[in-house]
């Protein structure tokens, strides 16, 4: 039997564990590190099925224990609402950064708990589900609509699986609104006029200098906000010349081979820091915040339709093909973004860092040679 001893030094399993306690009664550890109760019984069909009855510690091991002799708490359970299997959600995600977190709880709160939050999850039905999707549609928000649609069908699939609901309604509404075109991030990927985009940020005397050294970095290495805002000097390894951006969410790590003018960038920054970041915030020991770097390009003159901060990496891209000649490949590689051939991307793990230190270095001496454009 279990006891509040054993299940707090239960430790986060690799894959799903179930810990019997008696007469049926489990606690189920997922890989995530959430508990939940479940009940093993036989259904009227004489088959063996699972009921959930909550999460640990929400549902403690006595009140666990109570809900089998009491079949009137048991329905109530079956019964959850959708509101009750949503927060559950949240915690199973187990979303590490603070804005994506919140960002899919106000989605929730503002969307879908209005009409769905007091309704019992395996009463919900895709009539229920329809008009929300359109009226958000209707304002021509897209996007919002196609990202609605998959927390809902998230949410009914994890449902399903701790037997909350028979079946995912959201699912078959996939595609039921219009898709959104594609927008890409504003970036200037002319030659001349990149290059007086450089001279105005080496030119710039009102921007804090930890927010024009970022900038004056950013064309060298093209990171994406968070990647440049969150870096610390323990990721540069000057004796590799290799900058480590940590894994992400996927479990990949982003290199950056470092050439002599980012070497010099970067140890001026680690020499003019205040804090554990490359380039300080305001506060002590705190990053740039997010909109700081747009906030200093239209600080420049540089207008929000014509190129943001994220533009940095479509000018890489596309300056570094149509000048450079550099290979596309090594490009896509040395940008972060993923093999699209799943099966080509599980064999080929090559780092390629060699090609990437040539790549970065015709890069580098290339933006150099903008600096007689401008």
């Amino acid at each position: 039997m279990l006891t509040n001893t054993k299940i707090h030094r239960l430790k986060t399993p690799t894959k799903l564990e179930r810990h019997l306690d008696s007469d049926g009664l489990y606690l189920e550890v997922t890989k995530s590190g959430s508990k939940n109760w479940r009940y093993r019984y036989k259904n009227h069909t004489g088959s063996w099925t699972m009921k959930a009855l909550g999460s640990y510690p929400k549902i403690s091991l006595e009140k666990a224990r109570a809900l089998l002799d009491d079949l009137e708490v048991v329905a109530e359970y079956k019964c959850i609402s959708f509101k009750e299997t949503a927060s559950e959600w949240l915690v199973y995600k187990g979303y590490t950064s603070y804005k994506n977190k919140h960002l899919v709880h106000r989605r929730i709160e503002n969307y879908l708990l209005p009409k769905l939050g007091n309704m019992t999850i395996a009463n919900i039905k895709p009539k229920d589900i329809l008009p929300i999707l359109k009226q958000i549609e209707a304002k021509g928000h897209l996007e919002l609509a196609r990202r609605v649609q998959n927390i809902l069908s998230q949410i009914f699939k994890y449902g399903v699986q701790n037997l909350y609901c028979e079946t995912n309604p959201a699912q078959p509404l996939q595609g039921c609104t219009k898709q959104p075109s594609v927008r890409h991030m504003p970036a200037i990927v002319e030659q001349s006029e990149f290059a007086r985009l450089l001279a105005t940020i080496d030119s710039a005397s009102n921007l804090m200098p930890s927010v024009k050294l970022c900038l004056q970095l950013a064309p060298h290495v093209f990171l994406r906000s968070q990647s440049i805002r969150m870096a610390k000097p323990e990721h540069i390894d000057f004796d590799r010349k290799l900058w480590v951006i940590p894994k992400d969410k996927m479990g990949r790590e982003h290199w950056i081979p470092l050439t002599e003018p980012v070497i010099e960038m970067l140890q001026t920054a680690i020499a003019q820091t205040n804090g554990e970041y490359l380039f300080n915030g305001i506060k002590p020991n705190s990053p740039l915040s997010e909109n700081t770097l747009n906030h200093a390009l239209r600080s420049l003159g540089v207008d929000k339709q014509t190129h943001v901060f994220h533009g940095f990496r479509s000018s890489f891209s596309t300056l570094a093909r149509e000048h450079c000649r550099l290979p596309g490949d090594l490009i896509e590689l040395q940008l972060g973004h993923i093999e699209g051939n799943q099966v080509k991307a599980a064999y080929d793990r090559s780092q390629r860092l060699e090609e990437r230190r040539e790549l970065m270095d015709k890069w580098s001496k290339y933006l150099a040679e903008l600096a007689h454009l401008s």
